[in-house]
């Protein structure tokens, strides 16, 4: 072999090499992964919407039960207050355990012994039924509903309303959540402060798991 055949020699070997394919199949490695991403994007997306209609439905439910709790304990102080002519303990129902109430409901509408809108009854008779109709009515209006009211008319009723909340529950989201019991002194009386003493359940009252309690004193 001469020099001269050499460059051709070199020639050959580059016309011989491949060529790399510059088409759309080189793209199809990128186009997946970009895909993919898109994918988790769009799954994180959706898990965050997710989440907020959550939150939402959950906040929108609190907002319900403390709108008629409110408006069950605003009921109570107006027919307390209508019948100034009772004794000082005639609206006081601490006797019956939140367990014995809802077995109470389990028949239905608690029955009323003497109804006072339609015949007329004396300030006793009337209390009774205003602590009667009253409990029916929340029953109507929350799910578990019941009632503890302590004190007397002079000093102020302590009134607790008691209701069942599925999403009251531990951090695992399905056990019911503990009620926290209110502290109290010798006589009965809440001693907790702030939001605490408004949302604690009594220990007499028998609350149980998965159950919430908002208290308002109610002074005629």
């Amino acid at each position: 072999m001469n020099t001269l055949d050499i460059p051709m020699l070199a020639h050959r070997s580059r016309r011989a090499a491949p060529r790399r394919q510059c088409g759309p199949d080189s793209q199809a490695g990128s186009t997946l992964i970009e895909a993919l991403v898109a994918m988790l994007v769009l799954s994180v997306g959706l898990l965050g919407i997710a989440g907020l209609a959550s939150a939402s439905l959950r906040y929108s439910h609190g907002a319900w039960a403390r709108a008629a709790v409110a408006s069950g304990l605003s009921d109570f102080a107006d027919r307390v207050r209508a019948n100034p002519a009772a004794a000082t303990n005639a609206y006081a129902f601490a006797a019956t355990s939140y367990a014995d109430q809802r077995t109470a409901f389990a028949a239905g509408p608690l029955a009323i012994a003497k109804d006072c809108l339609t015949v007329a009854c004396t300030p006793t008779e009337l209390a009774t039924f205003h602590i009667t109709d009253w409990r029916n009515a929340l029953n109507r209006s929350m799910p578990g509903a019941a009632v503890w009211v302590t004190g007397q008319r002079d000093q102020g009723y302590q009134a607790s309303v008691m209701w069942f909340d599925k999403a009251f529950v531990k951090d695992d989201g399905v056990t019911p959540e503990t009620p926290r019991a209110c502290a109290v002194n010798a006589a009965g009386v809440i001693t907790d402060t702030g939001i605490v003493a408004r949302n604690c359940c009594l220990a007499a009252a028998g609350a149980v798991d998965g159950v919430r309690c908002t208290n308002m004193t109610i002074v005629p």
